[in-house]
């Protein structure tokens, strides 16, 4: 044997020097500082396995060698803590001879052995000598007699290891293997025959291997990893207190859910934990560190870490861990979906995902965090994952699994798909209307069958869905899909419902003959009472819509043909009050119809016509709380399903029923928010109803040169054959008067009148034309045309009480004597308060109170203009508020005015209250009897309770007392 370079030995040590020796190696070796970072950032949880080696060490120094062996599982930290021990073996004075085992050489003769020979001249030297032959001898092992075989193995065991034990005479050696589950054969052999031998020496061998794996040699592994005394060091993942530690070095304000999102998106994986702890160190905002579903904010570094534990996974692991990727689902039965997956037998794959679990990339089947996910599809090449995800879609399907979840993947497969996918794809995209934020998947589910569909009737009805969805997102962009559909439709290869949805497309967009042609083909072919009651419900909409376009039949909701079961559909019972409502207001019976539809239906695409129509009935009856109510319900729901289109259309009759309520501001917002929905091509001819709202809420609140601005944006000619054009006329008109140029509002006044007159719905609830054109009469001067206008209005009223009655009152008083004025403006004050507009009812107060001043009673003229003011602050009603301001001063107005406390007026009965209020409003006590059906008698006692109560003397004092809105007691 050749003798040992001076390089390899170390001096004599002598016990008193130890100590000295130790620190002259801390300060010269590089590695030192290294070790402490390392320490500080990694070695979390793992004293005890440090403190099994520092035992190791001494012993070693003292004459006595042993065997450690570190396991665990995958990226659990074993290579960190095997350069930790052998950093501090080299601080120790150690030789330290090192060896990585890799799976490309795993088949590769002492390719393990050869990297450590490397470390150490001797060794070296062996290896030139002895190597190569055995090499050869090792080939040779299938061809030479076994006796041959071991005696050549045996001198090259002999060889190394006395070699080993000559150097470690000058200087204790550590033999350190990493990952010794890839070491060859021969190589477990060498490390085998050197373990038994080291008792008496100063060597330490060092092995560390993965749990779960499969050796190159079980057998000797195992009996390598049991020579350890006390058995192996177990590395196991990190606790939640240790995963908080590593935590906390980075993010000192780590809060406990944060930490157990961490553990959960890691499983204690040392090098995810500690990826993820960089990411979220570069998060300024401490609350976007974990989202609303408690996942934390995994990052670039925690995909790189999981990349890292991907490429450190056998062939097998990795392709399980990419069918989970794929699946991305609870394993539904065991392991076999993955199994099959990733064309694995079930051992493998159950073995394979052990692994995984234990190095916290599985969970249940599924890894931890969407973002590990995709960074492992991320590493796929395309093709590969195309195949997979048409492979799982098959997989799915055999296994039941509903559609949405096989259509997941068949979208991504790159569209090369067998006749089978079509009827699924097309059920999990109608399934996904009705989910929310799911339109563009579905969008893109329909296409895909579509392009692989052959069947003409299938494709026709995948056309239809297309449009329904893409009209969500923009009317105008799903518009060219109309002409086919109508062809497809009139050739009978469309279904009845497609064929409905595609006829409300052509009305929107001004389509009313190829409209009409459709409908009378799809009323050929119904041939059940719920799709005669879909024909019936369309036809009656595009009466509506456009009443002067399409013939309507007569109406009568109570015709003695009509069989009673047609009415056991509410869309049919719908369309009945629709045709009452185009013929005369709506009454009772129709606002009962309008509100069962709304509780009965759901928001979607083919009841948004019906839904528009019962609140349209709601708001024309002046049920505007109840409308109102069911638009901000309904608007939720349209907002969860992001429909842009839904949205538009309930925020355009939202702001309607705000401007009936007298609330300008608010109908300005949702007149704006509707309109910003979607651009004027999609709005098309339903453009007039929410400009018509804008234009007044602006011209109400004073804004002449904003609301002029939308005046100057173009409205299709379509619109003014359609029930919203005339809402438009009406808008235009007004703004006109409050721009001082009557004679241009009166034309537009007239023309709705000729419109209106020309299709038979002269319905003042829907266009009162004869009283704007009555305002713009006495504007002009014209009293004679005026009073002949209201007069004709009011004979068409008759007596029931309402909004256009109220309204017609209020003019009527403008051209009446002060008694009468007086009493006019009364009547239409209650009426008006009665339907809840509180616009109006402003101006009807301010009228009444200079009727009041005009008649000297300057203390009800006071108090009613105080109400009037206060109205017109709460609708934002600018315009009048400047009307006002010569007869009221704001700063007046700002001091408390002498009313009684609230603590009187509540000692007040019921009775009481509404007697005082009809006196404050100049009520005699024979009025007031006929009121409250009571005798006279019966008000003069109250009254004198009432004036003991408040302490007044006389009724004049009665409206100065009470609070302005006591009045509204009736």
């Amino acid at each position: 044997m050749d003798a040992v370079p001076a390089s390899d030995v170390h001096p004599t040590v002598r016990p008193g020097s130890r100590r000295k020796n130790r620190a002259n190696v801390r300060r010269t070796h590089p590695r030192s500082r290294v070790c402490k970072r390392e320490q500080g950032t990694v070695l979390v949880e793992r004293k005890q396995h440090m403190s099994r080696f520092e035992d190791a060490l001494t012993r070693c120094a003292e004459g006595v060698g042993t065997s450690v062996a570190i396991v665990g599982p995958l990226a659990s930290g074993k290579s960190s803590l095997v350069r930790r021990f052998t950093d501090r073996a080299t601080e120790e004075g150690f030789l330290v001879l090192k060896g990585t085992g890799t799976r490309t050489e795993r088949r590769l003769p002492l390719g393990l052995v050869d990297q450590f020979c490397h470390g150490s001249p001797v060794l070296r030297q062996v290896a030139h000598s002895h190597f190569a032959h055995s090499y050869r001898a090792s080939e040779e092992f299938a061809t030479v007699p076994h006796e041959l075989a071991d005696r050549w193995l045996a001198q090259l065991l002999h060889t190394t290891a006395a070699a080993l034990h000559q150097v470690s005479e000058q200087r204790p050696v550590l033999v350190a293997v990493d990952d010794l589950h890839h070491a060859d054969p021969i190589s477990l052999r060498c490390l085998l025959y050197l373990t038994r031998r080291i008792d008496q020496s100063r060597i330490i061998t060092l092995l560390c291997g993965r749990d779960l794996s499969e050796p190159t040699d079980p057998l000797l592994y195992a009996e390598l990893i049991d020579q350890a005394p006390g058995g192996p060091l177990r590395v196991p993942a990190l606790s939640s207190v240790a995963v908080r530690d590593l935590l906390t070095r980075r993010l000192p304000d780590a809060s406990p859910a944060l930490v157990a999102s961490c553990k959960a998106a890691t499983g204690g994986n040392p090098l995810l934990v500690q990826a993820l702890a960089t990411d979220l160190a570069g998060l300024p905002d401490s609350r976007a560190k974990v989202d609303r579903g408690g996942q934390v904010a995994a990052g670039a570094e925690y995909a790189r870490a999981v990349h890292r534990c991907l490429d450190r996974c056998d062939p097998e692991a990795q392709r399980v861990l990419r069918a989970s990727a794929i699946l991305d689902v609870e394993l539904p039965a065991g392991i076999m979906p993955l199994a099959r997956l990733s064309a694995l037998d079930s051992a493998t794959v159950e073995r394979s995902a052990s692994v995984l679990a234990a190095a916290g990339l599985l969970r249940s089947g599924r890894l931890p965090h969407p973002r590990a996910r995709q960074a492992v599809l991320d590493g796929m090449p395309a093709p590969e994952v195309a195949q997979l995800h048409l492979r799982a879609a098959r997989l799915l399907y055999d296994e039941g699994a509903t559609p949405v979840s096989v259509a997941r993947h068949l979208v991504r497969t790159g569209g090369d798909l067998d006749p089978w996918a079509v009827p699924v794809l097309r059920e999990a995209a109608e399934q996904l209307l009705g989910e929310p934020g799911e339109s563009a998947l579905a969008i893109r589910l329909l296409r895909l069958a579509h392009a692989i569909s052959g069947d003409p009737e299938e494709r026709a009805a995948l056309r239809a869905i297309l449009l329904q969805i893409e009209w969500r997102a923009d009317p105008a962009q799903a518009r060219h899909r109309l002409p086919q559909l109508g062809a497809m439709a009139r050739e009978g290869t469309l279904s009845l419902p497609h064929g409905i949805l595609a006829v409300h497309g052509m009305l929107w967009f001004g389509q009313v003959r190829e409209a009409r042609a459709v409908l009378d083909r799809l009323a050929a072919r119904a041939v059940d009472d719920d799709q005669q009651a879909e024909i019936r419900f369309a036809q009656v909409w595009a009466n509506l819509a456009y009443p002067g376009s399409v013939g309507r039949p007569a109406a009568d909701l109570d015709a003695p043909g009509r069989r009673p079961r047609d009415r056991t559909s509410t869309r049919e019972v719908l369309a009945c009050v629709l045709e009452t409502v185009l013929n005369k207001a709506p009454g009772n019976q129709a606002v009962t119809a309008a509100e069962q539809f709304l509780q009965q239906c759901t928001l979607g695409d083919a009841t948004l016509a019906p839904i528009a129509a019962s609140l349209g009935i709601l708001v024309h009856a002046d049920h505007l709380e109840t409308a109102a109510l069911w638009c901000d319900r309904l608007l939720a729901q349209a907002a969860e399903h992001e429909a842009p289109t839904w949205q538009a259309v309930l925020g355009s009759v939202r702001a309607k029923v705000s401007l009936r309520q007298g609330r300008m501001l608010d109908a300005q917002r949702h007149a704006e928010a509707a309109l910003a929905r979607m651009s004027v091509e999609s709005w098309a001819t339903s453009l007039g109803a929410p400009l018509a709202t804008l234009i007044q809420a602006m011209t109400s609140r004073g804004m002449i040169e904003e609301a002029a601005a939308h005046l100057d944006q173009p409205v299709p000619e379509e619109t003014f054959q359609t029930i919203w054009g005339l809402e438009y006329l009406q808008a235009r008109g007004r703004y006109y008067l409050a721009a001082g140029r009557p004679d241009a509002a009166l034309d537009d006044f007239l023309t709705c009148g000729d419109l209106m007159d020309r299709w038979n719905i002269d319905l003042p609830d829907i266009v009162a034309w004869r009283l704007d054109a009555a305002r713009a009469h006495l504007d002009l001067g014209d009293t004679d045309q005026a009073r002949n206008l209201i007069e004709v209005q009011v004979a068409q009223l008759g007596s029931v009480p309402n909004r256009p009655m109220g309204l017609a009152h209020r003019l009527l008083a403008a051209i009446s004597p002060v008694a009468q004025r007086i009493a006019l403006l009364r009547e239409s004050a209650a009426m008006l308060r009665r339907v809840g507009d509180d616009l109006e009812l402003a101006y009807t107060l301010a009228d009444l109170s200079r009727a009041y001043q005009v008649a000297g009673d300057s203390t009800r003229a006071r108090v009613t203009v105080r109400r009037a003011w206060q109205l017109a602050t709460d609708c934002h009603a600018d315009a009048l508020r400047r009307v006002l301001l010569p007869d009221f001063d704001e700063a007046d107005a700002a001091e408390p005015q002498p009313t009684v406390d609230t603590a009187t007026l509540n000692a007040l009965s019921e009775a009481e209250r509404r007697v005082a209020a009809l006196a404050a409003q100049g009520d005699t006590n024979r009025q007031i009897a006929n009121k409250l059906f009571v005798t006279v008698s019966t008000v003069e006692q109250h009254l004198t309770r009432v004036y003991r109560k408040i302490g007044v003397t006389r009724r004049n004092d009665l409206p100065a007392k009470l609070p302005a809105e006591f009045s509204e007691i009736s």
